[in-house]
Parts: structure tokens; C-alpha cells; sequence
């Protein structure tokens, strides 16, 4: 596929706007210890409300998760608490979970850093058509580690671009990767990454994929009700 240098400009400020959008979320256990992770994004259905976050439902408890963000503290990246999700999962069409975004747990700690920015999506999830491009992309890997004296952060971005919906049902979307699929290593913690359009509209969010067919399964937010105001 040739793309001009305006197109590709374009790609490059879309993923730079989905990776802005899309949270990653460590799951912890009781102990502290971390126990997984996925990603996820936060919603805000109406101004001046507190966000909701969304994300897969498999394998996400209900407790026990935090938002990771870039901000060091003590070695390690800050982590906000997630809140507690209302977890939808049947393990075959049903696969996302919700909770209200616990602001007065952090708000006060978040205001002793600079820079600090969430972006939450405030605008209606869209019906995924046919012969229109979809992508997602989300920093997978905020880890820190030692080189010589200071700590680094190695980042790098799991991304599809170009992807095609070639079937969809009621709560399903699958999606044709345009390249080689890359192996489920390096879509791990992917799950819940918001799927847009070019312009950004999320219509999805990643929950599986399938290496024989490269097909990525997500599912349909399009077709789901979160109500505002009790939050179920």
C-alpha cells in the first residue's frame, strides 16, 4: 500500500491520538503483587460527570485494578485506582466491563504532579461498517528498568491500522488485519483497546484474535446501554 506523506501524516497523528485515549490497567492481588494486565479507555457520556472505564471483561476481577500512568513515583510507574467493575462475560459474545472512575480516591495525590492528563471519550460509539478503516494502538509496556545509574522507560506501541470488518452480529465485530498478524505476544494486554475510525469514533474494543484466520474479534459498544446516572 503506497500513502502519501499527507497520508501518512494522518496516521501518525490518529495513532498518536489512540495510544492519548487508551489506558492500560494492571490487575493486582491481594498482596500487591501484579497478576496480569489489559487496557482499556475512559468515557464520559456527558460533560462535567465523572468518567467511566471500560474495558474486557475475561479474566478482570472486580477489585484489585489500577490505572498505570507515566508519572514515577519511587522507581515505578503511579498507579490510580480503577474502581469496581461491573464485569460482563459469558465466554462467547458477551466480553466488556465497566466501573465509575473513584476520583476522590487519587484527585488529591494527582494535583502534587505536573503534566498529568486523561483524556476521556465524550462522544457516541458508532457502528462499525464495511469498506471503511479501523485501527487501535496503545503504549504496551510502561515498565521501568536500570541502565547504568538512571531508570528508562521502554515503550513501544501494539498497534493495527487498516483493519476491515468482514462480519458482525449482535455483539461482535471481526476485524481483517491489512498485514502479517503478529502473534499473540505481541497483542498481549491489548484487550479492551478502544477500535475507532479515522476520525477517531470508537466503535469496538479489541478482545481476541485468531492467528489462522487474522481476524481480531471485538466487541460492539454500539450495542450497549451504560446508565448515567446509577452506573449499571
Amino acid at each position: 500500500m503506497n500513502l502519501t506523506k499527507k497520508q501518512l501524516k494522518n496516521l501518525d497523528i490518529l495513532v498518536d491520538h489512540l495510544t492519548k485515549v487508551t489506558i492500560r490497567i494492571i490487575k493486582l492481588s491481594e498482596d500487591g503483587n501484579k497478576i496480569g494486565h489489559c487496557s482499556g479507555f475512559l468515557f464520559q457520556p456527558e460533560p462535567n460527570t465523572i468518567p467511566f472505564v471500560i474495558t474486557a471483561g475475561h479474566e478482570l476481577p472486580k477489585l484489585g485494578s489500577f490505572i498505570e500512568t507515566r508519572i514515577k513515583k519511587d522507581g515505578k510507574p503511579l498507579l490510580i485506582n480503577a474502581g469496581e467493575f461491573s464485569v460482563f462475560y459469558n465466554h462467547k459474545d458477551i466480553d466488556y466491563a465497566y466501573s465509575r472512575l473513584p476520583i476522590d480516591l487519587y484527585k488529591e495525590e494527582m494535583q502534587a504532579y505536573e503534566g498529568v492528563e486523561f483524556i476521556a471519550y465524550q462522544h457516541k460509539f458508532i457502528k462499525a461498517i464495511p469498506n471503511e478503516g479501523y485501527g487501535f494502538a496503545v503504549i504496551n509496556n510502561y515498565e521501568f528498568v536500570k541502565s547504568g545509574d538512571d531508570l528508562v522507560l521502554p515503550l513501544y506501541c501494539c498497534y493495527e491500522l487498516f483493519l476491515e470488518l468482514v462480519d458482525q452480529d449482535e455483539h461482535l465485530n471481526y476485524f481483517k488485519v491489512a498485514r502479517e498478524f503478529q502473534g499473540h505476544e505481541y497483542y498481549r494486554g491489548a484487550s479492551g483497546s478502544p477500535i475507532a475510525d479515522q476520525e477517531g469514533a470508537i466503535t469496538s474494543i479489541l478482545i481476541s484474535g485468531d492467528n489462522k484466520d487474522e481476524i481480531l474479534k471485538a466487541f460492539r459498544l454500539d450495542n450497549i446501554d451504560i446508565k448515567i446516572n446509577n452506573g449499571c
